[in-house]
């Protein structure tokens, strides 16, 4: 019975009607991504990174293998081409993508941090139109220009220092670089559940080499009042990944990336109404977070 169930499953995720919602799934991630960083900004009020990546990860680690019993027959873990490539990803995002945003997040807040984070299409379509030979259109091109914009306009006036742009640089330039990489390995087999459950699972066991090379372990306790919003934000990261990875096997690179980073606007909403107490959001954060949602959007259109 569990077979059968299983499979059905299974030929419903893969039919091709899902490809008409592509836009769905991209701004659904968007969203998911969008709710995990507001809740672990709220949870770092009780706690630190390093408990929030590990916290958060554990809890995708979960919900990704109990996913693979209803999705993933057992002959896909068999593709060592596909796992080699989802594990290169899952190293770099969410792997040490995410301690870089979610310091960043500690440091400036979701309002600041996330425009920032949103550049990372620019790494993503620049590394898919030179090796997977996808085409680089006008519209894209002005988008890609809006989003620059809409960061510069963040990063001025906001007392943001060069380290703690750093973070949130370096968390975008991670996470573009392992999109086309990921979207190469969907190529290869298309399944987005087994590309989650190896980003998840492989991400963790980095960050925890990172954190316990570093010392950091020893400032982590899960009696922090933090731990629950990680558990919680584990489980919107979880939707994203199964909403975004999907998108990507429909969708060339050079549109799902720029449609994802409409997640700024999820972002200042959600952090405006939630965290209002926590995060002051100035009118060059607004200017600038429309901006970077208007070109996605072009970007997507494009």
């Amino acid at each position: 019975m569990l077979l059968r169930i299983r499979q059905q499953f299974i030929n419903l995720y893969l039919i091709p009607d899902f490809m008409v919602l592509l836009w769905v799934f991209a701004i659904g991630a968007a969203a998911s991504y969008a709710a995990a960083n507001v809740l672990i900004r709220r949870g770092l009020q009780g706690s630190n990174p390093h408990a929030s990546v590990l916290v958060s990860l554990a809890t995708n680690v979960v919900i990704m293998w109990a996913l693979v019993i209803f999705f993933v027959p057992l002959s896909f873990f068999l593709n060592w081409k596909a796992l080699a490539i989802f594990a290169v990803a899952g190293i770099l995002a969410p792997g040490i993508a995410r301690m870089l945003r979610y310091t960043s997040l500690e440091r400036l807040g979701v309002a600041k941090s996330t425009p920032i984070t949103s550049v990372s299409p620019l790494v993503s379509i620049s590394i898919a139109v030179v090796f997977l030979g996808e085409k680089l259109t006008l519209p894209i091109i002005l988008g890609t220009l809006l989003i620059i914009l809409g960061v510069i306009a963040v990063s001025q006036r906001g007392n943001i220092g060069r380290k703690d742009l750093l973070f949130a640089l370096g968390a975008a330039f991670f996470a573009g670089v392992s999109t086309p990489i990921r979207k190469y390995g969907l190529s290869v087999l298309d399944s987005p559940v087994l590309s989650g459950v190896v980003t998840a699972s492989v991400a963790l066991l980095i960050a925890l080499t990172i954190i316990a090379v570093t010392g950091g372990i020893r400032q982590i306790s899960l009696k922090d009042k933090g731990t629950k919003f990680y558990i919680y934000s584990g489980v919107f990261t979880s939707m994203a990944f199964i909403f975004n990875f999907t998108a990507l096997s429909k969708g060339a690179v050079s549109v799902v990336a720029p449609l994802i980073q409409t997640m700024p606007i999820f972002a200042l909403f959600l952090s405006h109404f939630f965290i209002g107490h926590l995060e002051k959001i100035t009118k060059n954060v607004w200017i600038g977070t429309l901006l970077v949602v208007a070109g996605a959007v072009l970007v997507g259109a494009g």
